[in-house]
């Protein structure tokens, strides 16, 4: 009986390392591979609690390698938008200037109730008075009002350019360039950039030694 505790002390230890090492969500904020390393990981670290003739190391090496695994995954995949993209997918406009576009709704398998639905919870009222509604690469809903403030997307994230955002904001590559003149900066050289349907914009450089 000692033992057990003993061994769920220090599975309770390793895991809640591992946790905070990964990094602190919620639950429905997952990414994809986030979500599969979790239930791996509980499945794993219950076998040996469950089990007291299954030695410890036959759940401290799987941890550790499923944490190597998910440590590497996100330094690569920021490194890199096209395995990015691969991974978490990316985020849809459903509705687009107060358009709803039904072709979005059916490739990602999202009926209009469940629009209607969460746009209750987050307090709206009437799909008319949405001007935006946002499908992220997480599966988060995020609505925008017709009366809101201007929609704000990133345009340059880690020095590459979002086409796509740039398009849905119409804004085009030469006017981000211009921008980035006035400071004698490149793209390279931008961590963040947004800007919104006014063509309001914020830049976040590089900095240096990083």
């Amino acid at each position: 009986m000692v033992s057990i505790f003993i061994r769920t002390a220090v599975i309770y230890l390793l895991l809640a390392i591992t946790l905070k090492i990964m990094g602190k969500r919620q639950i429905g904020e997952l990414e994809v591979g986030e979500l599969v390393s979790t239930l791996l990981i509980s499945e794993i670290v219950s076998i040996p609690i469950d089990t007291p003739d299954i030695p410890l190391l036959n759940a401290i090496i799987p941890l550790f390698f499923i944490l190597a695994i998910e440590i590497i995954t996100s330094y690569v995949k920021n490194k890199s938008k096209r395995l990015k993209r691969a991974i978490e997918g990316n985020a849809s406009f459903i509705i687009y200037n107060g358009e709803l576009r039904q072709k979005e709704l059916l490739q990602n398998r999202i009926s209009i109730n469940e629009i209607l639905t969460e746009m209750r919870t987050q307090g709206i009222g009437d799909i008319k008075d949405v001007k935006y509604c946002i499908l992220e690469s997480g599966g988060k809903l995020s609505f925008f009002e017709k009366e809101s403030k201007p929609l704000s997307l990133p345009v340059i994230t880690d020095g590459e350019f979002e086409e796509e955002n740039a398009a849905a904001l119409g804004i085009s590559k030469e006017w981000i360039y211009k921008k980035l003149k006035c400071d004698g900066k490149e793209i390279s050289d931008v961590f963040l950039m947004t800007a919104d349907e006014s063509h309001g914009h914020h830049i976040i450089y590089k900095e240096e030694n990083i």
